[in-house]
């Protein structure tokens, strides 16, 4: 991609927020305290969105045997990087995705509706990581929730009676499975 090129897709990315802000009501000036939080909010959205994309395209390039020699050289990162960065979406062993589900592009604003979606399948949370949900399927359905805080003291108490279980920490949150019925 030539410096031009990139300048101009650099622009367009920008303009995202820039025009969430000029066309929302009332529209975001800098004018006060709040509506920077909500461009906060509005920025990372679209990062977040970024991230997803580029794992689909790296996924995209796996597929179509791009190497992570390849892969990697075009990112300016080593294969090694490029492996430990994006593996998880690519991997096509079949024994472990009959056993294993991963979700990606699971972000705080979204991974709470992907826990019950996926709970309801069946699928058991067995780790969280950067924009990943990890399960194993089960023959039983499961609810999640999701802590703020030190994952101690007496909320935790209070879950634990309740029948939740601890399953990981990703700060600032930890998270609590309980099988249903």
């Amino acid at each position: 991609m030539d410096i031009a090129e990139e300048h101009r897709l650099r622009t367009r990315t920008t303009a995202v927020v820039l025009d969430w802000a000029a066309e929302r009501e009332p529209p975001f000036r800098g004018e006060d305290k709040a509506g920077y939080g909500e461009a906060i909010v509005a920025a990372h959205i679209v990062a977040d969105e970024a991230r997803l994309t580029l794992h689909r395209w790296i996924d995209a390039a796996r597929r179509a045997d791009l190497s992570w020699s390849e892969i990697g050289e075009v990112l300016g990162i080593s294969k090694q990087a490029a492996q430990q960065r994006f593996r998880a979406l690519t991997t096509t062993d079949t024994s472990m995705a009959e056993a294993e589900v991963v979700r990606t592009g699971a972000t705080a604003f979204n991974e709470m509706r992907i826990l019950a979606d996926e709970g309801r399948q069946g699928h058991e949370l067995t780790g969280v990581g950067v924009l990943t949900l990890t399960f194993r399927t089960s023959d039983r359905q499961w609810e999640y929730c999701r802590r703020v805080g030190s994952g101690s003291g007496s909320d935790t108490a209070r879950l634990k009676d309740a029948g939740w279980e601890h399953v990981a920490s990703y700060l600032p949150f930890h998270y609590y499975k309980r099988a249903m019925g």
